[in-house]
């Protein structure tokens, strides 16, 4: 586990970042919370207000506001930082293929200010927070890393891309630096342009659920605390380095199957509505993660029903 440690989360007001902080500073860290606090989603996607008021008392931890897009903002923190965890982006598949030039400048450059920046710093590690989807469509399932990369979108071709720079400034400058790619995380505080997120909302609300195609799309969902788990053994492994690992949960479902466990949970009728399948979105995702098994010892310790038996009960004490 890291303690004492200067950590820089990028990213830090959103919803990995958010729980990665609070894991981070319940373990006498000192957390620098960098975030722009500007989101295409609703602003229940930024949380930093939950944390300020759970932690107010608490003086060891910072929040800073800027773009990472202008590289000042990192150039200014006086701080010696250990670790960066970044996080930051423009997420969104099909928020992306509607504002590719958005996206495409805000996650490359932010990435590329942030390594060369980690140079300059003399950091011990970088974990950047990649996306299953630069596989694109699968040939094969379950995908491991190996697998090639095919993304169908300007969101999985920005990320894809900043591994490639991630691999770069490892080959040649020896920065420490792992990629980490996320499969479909869910749970508390969860970003509301999520499926799950969308149909529990939908649910509490007495609407209809609302599915893009036949529902037969299968997806590899990963709860929270299984990612912050992968987050941090990434950042604590030195075989890590230079290394790409996928973070799933390995026990894909359907969305009709997700649905049908909302409807245990919920115990009310649900309305069930299909529509036309839309662009980006992958058939199957199904991670293989012996690798993050073998060198980073990572296990998902969360199953789909736990996880949304709490998801739910959290979007229901919540529910505006």
């Amino acid at each position: 586990m890291i303690k004492n440690q200067n950590v820089l989360i990028t990213g830090g007001a959103g919803f990995i970042g958010s729980h990665l902080f609070e894991r981070l500073i319940e373990n006498d860290n000192f957390p620098l919370i960098l975030d722009n606090f500007s989101s295409p989603y609703s602003e229940n996607e930024k949380i930093v207000s939950e944390i300020t008021k759970n932690y107010e008392t608490n003086k060891d931890y910072e929040l800073i506001k800027g773009d990472l897009v202008d590289n000042s903002i990192l150039t200014s923190i006086d701080y010696d930082i250990d670790i960066i965890f970044h996080l930051a982006a423009i997420p969104g598949v099909r928020y992306s293929i509607k504002n590719a030039a958005e996206v495409t400048n805000n996650n490359i450059i932010s990435t590329v200010n942030i390594f060369e920046n980690a140079l300059n710093m003399n950091v011990k590690k970088v974990v950047f927070g990649s996306s299953s989807s630069v596989y694109g469509n699968p040939l094969y399932t379950p995908v491991d890393e190996n697998h090639p990369k095919n993304p169908i979108s300007p969101y999985a071709v920005s990320k894809l891309s900043c591994e490639n720079y991630a691999d770069y400034y490892f080959r040649e400058f020896e920065l420490p630096v792992t990629s980490l790619r996320f499969y479909t995380v869910y749970g508390p505080r969860g970003r509301p342009d999520m499926a799950i997120w969308i149909f529990i909302n939908n649910v509490l609300h007495n609407k209809p659920i609302i599915i893009f195609g036949d529902g037969e799309q299968i997806r590899d969902f990963t709860f929270i605390s299984d990612i912050i788990d992968g987050l941090i053994l990434a950042a604590e492994s030195n075989q890590s380095s230079g290394e790409i690992f996928n973070l799933g949960g390995s026990n894909p479902i359907t969305i009709n199957q997700l649905v049908d466990k909302i409807y245990e949970i919920a115990q009310k009728p649900i309305d069930v509505q299909y529509l036309e399948k839309q662009r980006g979105d992958v058939q199957v995702t199904h991670s293989k993660i012996e690798k993050a098994q073998r060198v980073l010892l990572f296990n998902p310790k969360v199953n789909i029903d736990e996880g949304l038996i709490k998801t739910y009960e959290w979007q229901l004490e919540n529910l505006e």
